[in-house]
């Protein structure tokens, strides 16, 4: 390793001799009858043969379920890798994960007051409008990218192979530090805004108030435990949790949109609802504030992605990953109208919900009673809580493959699956005490907690965009499709995908008001630029010498 890396010195070589229990990996299955022994070189070959009878129903399903198997193994063998996860992933479970890290239902009003105050009810409804088009075409560039390379890693595997041996690891490895510093930043929101909406439950049915920062830190390190926790249970288990938030959160959604507007004492207008515009933010320029209030829908609408990181977990990846995610996306995009309309005809007093603390257990609050907000609220966490720990699985999944390829230093470390649950543990362990030494400084400042937000939209879109950017530059008339493509339209959904993630990402990095002061700064543009420079600095430092791309495993020993 470069002797100039002092600080990934620290980050990652320090940080595992606190880890003193060594971790074995079980024996690995290579598809079906495909046994790897611990040392990864001996593989041994069984061959399953099928009886013919008059009962061959669930025979040809076994022999159904050996083809696909073998063919994910296959093509899993062709892109370089060994199979190392047992296939236990469905097409209900994979867009269960995408929608329920998406998680509209939790996140719908995290960011209210800003999209209010940049444009009002019009940004929050016509915000979706406007963003979902531009939504659909990067979720159907990403399906045809899953479809033709269903590999763990996701959007940082994808620019290696999309960019070839010359520019490939330089792109990778920028996706890749992007790319987790966005679901760093998107850990951190989901865990702190679930840390919120269990202070806001004690709040309502309480007469004593709790608005200590220090309270909802505390809470938020609890929450980063339980889901490091459950995420360690492995993808068996997140297969368990996204069947049951798929249900829970179809049966919350219809109780809150049904409930809350037929018990609210008064309803705004259709006018006031669709067409009211306001502007509190200090520019003049009309469009500039529209864009500032499209941050709620924008964080709204993504994680649609995270599946890939489960992928070779999948059964029949190379088609129920591209199904996923769609399926989840469009649930997204009709979920976020139906609750958007529901609240804004909810909303009672508009002044008090842009002050409150808590804009969500007082908008609930003031259309129904006590009772009902608390319950409304526990839905609410339970749902993040489903996103949190899908969340966690997802970046975790994302640099145990960045390990893999050697694109972290101490590789060999990091690059662990303990225990019959097949869990990056050591990873998972690892990113819950990044996201807690990084939140401790908003126990003084709330300015800087302000941008975590934008700053994991900004980095999330970003990674998805560069794919496509790799797709469009190196690699235009040699792409190699999979079951799910767009043919002739591929060439034009990437550039509409790549078009509407460098203006979004720049209007994110715009301040909320003007005239700017460190009070209102937008610091996401400068953290943004951290992760990027961190990247960048360490690639030079060390990384263009060491890192080649994404390795081959198929020979290698854990």
């Amino acid at each position: 390793m470069n002797k100039k890396q002092p600080f990934l010195l620290l980050i990652f070589t320090i940080f595992p001799l606190l880890l003193r229990k060594r971790i074995d990996i079980h024996t690995c299955v290579n598809g079906i009858g495909n046994m790897v022994s611990p040392d990864g070189k001996n593989i041994i070959t069984t061959t399953a043969s099928v009886k013919t009878s008059e009962k061959s129903n669930h025979e040809d399903i076994s022999v159904e379920s050996v083809v696909i198997l073998d063919r994910d193994a296959q093509k899993l063998t062709e892109l370089g890798y060994k199979q190392e996860f047992t296939r236990e992933i469905s097409l209900f479970v994979q867009a269960g994960f995408a929608f329920s890290t998406m998680a509209v239902l939790p996140n719908w009003l995290v960011g209210f007051s800003g999209t209010m105050n940049a444009g009002g009810p019009m940004s929050l409804f016509w915000g979706i409008i406007v963003i979902s088009p531009f939504v659909l075409c990067i979720a159907l560039g990403m399906a045809e990218l899953f479809s033709a390379y269903p590999v763990n890693g996701g959007v940082y595997s994808w620019c290696y192979l999309l960019s070839g041996p010359e520019w490939g690891p330089l792109m990778a490895w920028v996706c890749g530090y992007v790319f987790v510093g966005g679901l760093l930043a998107v850990v951190m929101t989901v865990a702190y805004t679930m840390a919120q909406y269990v202070v806001a439950i004690s709040n309502v049915m309480n007469v004593r108030q709790i608005d200590s920062q220090g309270a909802l830190v505390g809470l938020y390190i609890l929450f980063l435990i339980l889901g490091v926790g459950y995420s360690y249970m492995g993808i068996k288990f997140s297969g368990y949790l996204n069947k049951f938030m798929v249900y829970w959160v179809v049966i919350g959604t219809i109780l809150i949109v049904i409930v809350m507007p037929v018990m609210a004492p008064t309803h705004p207008s259709a006018s006031w609802v669709f067409t009211e515009f306001t502007n509190n933010t200090g520019y003049q320029n009309v469009g500039i504030t529209f864009f500032l209030g499209l941050l709620q829908a924008g964080w709204s609408l993504i994680g649609y992605e995270n599946g890939a990181q489960i992928a070779e977990g999948t059964k029949n990846a190379e088609r129920t990953g591209a199904r996923g995610i769609l399926i989840a996306v469009v649930g997204a995009i009709v979920q976020a109208l139906v609750i958007c309309i529901a609240t804004m005809f909810s909303i009672q007093d508009l002044d008090e919900l842009q002050s409150s603390s808590s804009a969500v257990a007082t908008l609930f609050l003031r259309a129904t009673n006590k009772s009902l907000t608390a319950f409304f609220l526990v839905i609410l966490v339970v749902a993040q809580f489903g996103s949190l720990a899908n969340s966690l699985l997802a970046v975790a999944q994302l640099m145990w493959s960045m390990a893999r390829d050697g694109c972290i230093p101490n590789r060999k470390f990091w690059y662990k699956l303990s225990g019959r649950h097949e869990a990056p543990l050591r990873i998972l362990l690892l990113v819950a005490t990044i996201c807690i030494v990084v939140i401790l400084p908003s126990l003084a400042s709330q300015v800087y907690w302000s941008a975590i937000m934008s700053t994991a939209v900004i980095c999330v879109n970003v990674a998805y965009g560069l794919p496509f950017v790799c797709r469009l530059i190196f690699m235009r008339g040699e792409f190699s499709r999979g079951p799910f493509h767009l043919g002739r339209w591929s060439f034009l959904v990437n550039v509409i995908a790549v078009s509407w993630i460098a203006f979004f990402g720049v209007i994110l990095c715009f301040p909320n008001v003007s005239p700017v002061d460190a009070e209102t700064m937008n610091w996401a543009s400068v953290m943004i630029g951290a992760v990027l420079t961190f990247s960048l600095t360490f690639w030079f430092l060390g990384g263009r010498k060491n890192y080649k791309g994404p390795m081959q495993t198929l020979g290698e020993s854990h």
